[in-house]
């Protein structure tokens, strides 16, 4: 609410001038009471009337002052990126207006409204001085309250472009995943329709599933667990077509099913294991799926034979340069991500600590 009041200019600096002129009032009342000849106190709404006349009187060459001043800071004209022109327009401004708060004071103020006459000279020492401060002051106040508000508004939308690039990044790393995947299920599929399989319309279903839930579920900001792992399971179903000989376990114990997580996040590692781990020239090739959520605390292990006849390994830490990107926007300072290689196995650790 106080941004959106902030945000607004014209909105920001009514409010900021009638606080102010609220505060100049009491200020000149307690001057006033003190100060006035005796004869002009008998009525305290007499004083509180002169308060207000003078301060209207006042601001008058304050306001102006004030924007007059911005826009020769703020604005950025041929005439005014110089810095010498710029002090120079200052000083007369300033000087124009100290002359104009001095004559209302002394000939208007004084004259027309107190009807005494000012015990010091139109344009003396302590007069200009006193005229100086006074605009000063509300000039000061005027400007902190600007820039603050500027500042604000900048780091706003400095906030807003960065979430925007944020959410760009990470569609774009999300659009990376995996095309080749449709490819290769979409030639199964033929396969399996050439030979008039009876697994043709289920392993259809499953892949219209998955594309569902790219299509859709992926681009929100978060979805359910329970519905990451169902997805994660249609795609280790289609995958089992290719990889006939492929010993595959994927054991999952979550506590909280609807606990949100980013989409495709936890899928990812599982195609980077199926990309780079199961080889058919591997014997006794595998992949090994633990997923665990107890207490908030997420725990994934994924661990894949090797083949380093094929630099794998290499290939599997590029594949996860992606993941780990998105974990680092996703969930920072919350996750930790570690890989481990003995002999011809690679596993990855992941956990989300969602309590942080």
């Amino acid at each position: 609410m106080i941004f959106i009041l902030m945000k607004n200019k014209v909105t920001s600096h009514i409010l900021f001038w009638i606080l102010y002129f609220i505060y100049q009032v009491n200020s000149e009342y307690a001057y006033l009471s003190t100060y006035l000849p005796q004869h002009l106190q008998t009525n305290w709404l007499d004083v509180i009337w002169f308060s207000l006349v003078s301060i209207v009187i006042f601001d008058l060459s304050i306001i102006p002052c004030f924007y007059i001043l911005l826009a020769i800071i703020d604005t950025e004209t041929k005439f005014f990126r110089s810095i010498t022109a710029k002090v120079v327009s200052i000083i007369f401004c300033m000087a124009f207006f100290v002359i104009t708060f001095r004559i209302s004071c002394h000939y208007f103020v004084y004259q027309e409204v107190y009807k005494v006459k000012e015990d010091i000279d139109s344009f003396s020492l302590f007069g200009i001085f006193n005229a100086l401060m006074n605009i000063g002051f509300g000039t000061s106040l005027a400007f902190g309250f600007e820039k603050f508000r500027q500042h604000l508004v900048m780091k706003n939308e400095l906030s807003e472009l960065k979430s925007e690039k944020l959410q760009t990044e990470l569609k774009f790393l999300k659009a990376q995943i995996n095309p080749h995947f449709l490819f290769n299920t979409l030639n199964n599929i033929y396969g399996l329709a050439i030979r008039k399989s009876d697994d043709t319309p289920e392993i259809i279903l499953k892949l219209s599933k998955i594309m569902r839930y790219n299509i859709f579920e992926s681009a929100k900001e978060t979805v359910q667990i329970g519905k990451e792992i169902e997805n994660i399971e249609d795609f280790i179903d289609i995958q089992k077509i290719r990889h006939k000989n492929l010993n595959l376990t994927f054991f999952h114990d979550v506590d909280r099913p609807f606990k949100e997580i980013s989409p495709l996040i936890l899928l990812q590692f599982v195609e980077n294991a199926f990309k780079y781990g199961a080889s058919e020239s591997i014997a006794d090739s595998f992949i090994k799926i633990e997923l665990m959520l107890k207490d908030n605390l997420l725990s994934y292990m994924i661990s894949n034979s090797i083949d380093e006849r094929n630099n794998t390994v290499q290939s599997t830490k590029i594949g996860l340069n992606n993941i780990n990107r998105q974990l680092e926007l996703l969930y920072p300072k919350k996750y930790t991500l570690t890989t481990e290689k003995i002999e011809n196995v690679y596993t990855v650790f992941l956990t989300i600590d969602f309590n942080k």
